[in-house]
């Protein structure tokens, strides 16, 4: 058991990440390597459609009307007991469990070792101005971005690509993120045993 957790704590995870994005469809690759590729393990998931991008969304009532009336239907709900010491304590330590949890989560970044980043986007309007628009407000978000990456996670990319290409007098749309990074198990472990027990002791009071 000693050694397992020894080697957990060696062993590193290489996930490499990577999201495209080509008009309405989408595309997201994620392979995980251990043992220097003598494990991998890859997952895909194609075209993901956000909720948002459906549209609204209305919630209809049908009430069926017979010949004796309308019908109703009821429904019965069980509320589980909760006892109120409880609940009044995770109030009034709500702030101390979130800064807690913000102190957790930032342990848990800066274990995350970025080796390679890259993120590509072309766009393009009928309009020129809009296209010059469009542009320059993806400049604004990857300078946002990477200023709150570099403050969360380790980052061991010297040079980062990043790309911004207008298409002029075209509509289209062209996204390519793409992150490679390490992560020790044993830091995983570390991080859900804080966790964990920061949750239990709030239970317990």
């Amino acid at each position: 058991m000693v050694i397992i957790l020894l080697i957990s704590f060696v062993l590193k995870i290489k996930v490499d990440f990577r999201y495209r994005r080509i008009q309405e469809e989408d595309h997201i690759d994620i392979d995980f390597r251990m043992f220097g590729g003598l494990w991998r393990a890859n997952f895909q998931i194609p075209t993901v459609q956000l909720e948002w991008e459906k549209g609204p969304q209305l919630e209809l009532e049908q009430v069926a009307k017979t010949k004796g009336g309308t019908r109703k239907t009821k429904a019965k709900a069980r509320i589980r007991y909760i006892r109120r010491g409880w609940l009044s304590r995770l109030w009034l330590n709500l702030p101390n469990y979130i800064a807690l949890f913000n102190s957790i989560k930032k342990q848990f970044y800066k274990g995350i070792h970025c080796k390679e980043f890259s993120w590509r986007v072309e766009i393009g309007y009928k309009d020129a101005c809009h296209t010059a628009l469009a542009a320059g407000s993806f400049w604004v978000m990857f300078g946002f971005a990477m200023s709150h990456l570099y403050r969360q996670v380790t980052m061991e990319v010297s040079n980062p690509t990043l790309e911004v290409v207008p298409q002029y007098n075209k509509e289209c749309f062209f996204c390519d993120f793409r992150c490679i990074f390490h992560l020790r198990i044993g830091h995983i472990m570390i991080v859900g045993w804080t966790l964990l027990r920061t949750f239990l002791r709030g239970i317990r009071g």
